[in-house]
């Protein structure tokens, strides 16, 4: 019978239990390693939505909610939004244990304003007579872009009433602006009174135009001229400003009274007989010559026609006020210029008078504006304004 040596098997099973405890320690040093890691390990949170509307002002820091075991350490800047699609954002992070790590997200620019359209919702003409709809008309996007402007509906110029109309404005990412407006076609007439039709004389102006004379009322490009040079006879007589004249003033009035302007009529149709009394009036106090520099000898004021009219101070205190300088800036959009503009007494024979302004019509007045440097009607023609009496 074999002898069991009792010493060597209990020193066996003392390595066993020696090398299981370490096993069991390293696992268990392994767990509440990893355990202890996971639970110091950066995480950040994120907001869930992460839409961006193109050109918003947005940070690189402002879709974390929150961070865990961690610090931000990338200064705050501004991302560049200007471009539609995603956009990655890189964050340096500093982790528990002083580790920077590079935290990555996106967000997702999209367009979803639409174009801002700049218009009047009233344009009037007469019929036969063909205006610029879009003459005037601008355009915004949050986009930057550059947006054409299309007209929706039907109208006819040489048919008389009132169409209504769109203007449509539609960006790259297919937002679509529309904005009604009002084309009034009005009935061609003939506002003097009294005239025969009996003479009639053409001529050619120094610029090319054409122009003729038709019992003493002159017509150059289709436009009445009174000035020094042109006269209208004492009949001619409209009784009040004319209705496009008016309902275009109107328009102007009320959209600078949006703006906080106080822009009011102050003098509009004069006849013959009362512009001869104020003119008569005025030479009394400062004498003929000094008088012609600011006052129209009858048959010469354009008030006669029912297309001009002063506003607010009739007077030089007018000038500089923000409705003058916002008169002269928009006046044209309505289809009225500055009849006489600073520095040009030599063309239209008067003193600047910043309360003075004269009908012509959209199209015309858009040239005559010039970007803000004011052509006079003299100097576009090619005509003259002097007494020749």
């Amino acid at each position: 019978m074999k002898e069991i040596n009792y010493k060597k098997v209990n020193n066996k099973k003392k390595k066993i239990i020696i090398v299981s405890i370490i096993i069991f320690a390293f696992l268990i040093l392994g767990i509440g390693g990893y355990l202890f890691y996971n639970s110091k390990k950066l995480k950040v949170n994120l907001v869930s939505d992460r839409v961006v509307n193109i050109n918003d002002e947005v940070y690189n820091n402002d879709y974390i909610k929150n961070v865990k075991n961690g610090t931000i350490i990338s200064d705050k800047e501004n991302v560049d939004t200007s471009i539609i699609g995603k956009k990655k954002i890189v964050l340096k992070i500093k982790n528990y244990f002083n580790n920077i790590e590079k935290f990555t997200y996106d967000i997702d620019i999209v367009d979803r304003e639409e174009p801002s359209i700049d218009y009047r919702d009233r344009l009037s003409t007469t019929e036969g007579v063909e205006i610029d709809l879009l003459d005037g008309v601008k355009v915004s996007d949050n986009s930057n872009e550059e947006i054409d402007v299309t007209i929706e509906g039907e109208y006819d110029f040489n048919n008389v009433g009132e169409y209504e109309l769109y203007y449509v404005a539609k960006d790259s990412s297919g937002n679509i602006k529309k904005e009604k407006f009002i084309l009034e076609v009005t009935k061609k007439k003939e506002i003097a009174k009294n005239i025969s039709n009996d003479s009639i004389s053409y001529f050619t102006t120094s610029k090319g135009f054409k122009g003729y004379t038709k019992n003493g009322i002159t017509y150059i490009d289709g436009v009445l001229i009174v000035n020094k040079t042109y006269s209208i006879p004492s009949t001619y007589y409209t009784g009040d400003i004319t209705s496009e004249t008016r309902s275009n003033m109107n328009k102007m009035f009320a959209d600078a009274k949006a703006l906080g302007l106080n822009i009011y009529l102050s003098s509009g149709f004069r006849s013959y007989n009362t512009q001869k009394i104020i003119y008569n009036n005025y030479v009394s106090y400062d004498g003929k010559e000094v008088a012609d520099t600011y006052s129209a000898r009858p048959g010469h004021s354009e008030h006669q026609t029912g297309l001009a009219f002063d506003v607010n101070q009739v007077d030089d205190t007018f000038i500089g006020t923000p409705e003058a300088n916002w008169l002269s800036v928009n006046c044209w959009k309505y289809g009225f210029i500055l009849r006489y503009p600073n520095g040009k007494t030599n063309e239209t024979g008067y003193k600047y008078e910043s309360w003075h302004f004269r009908y012509v019509g959209t199209e015309l007045a858009s040239k005559l504006y010039n970007n803000g440097d004011w052509i006079t009607l003299e100097n576009y023609f090619g005509i003259t304004s002097q007494y020749n009496y």
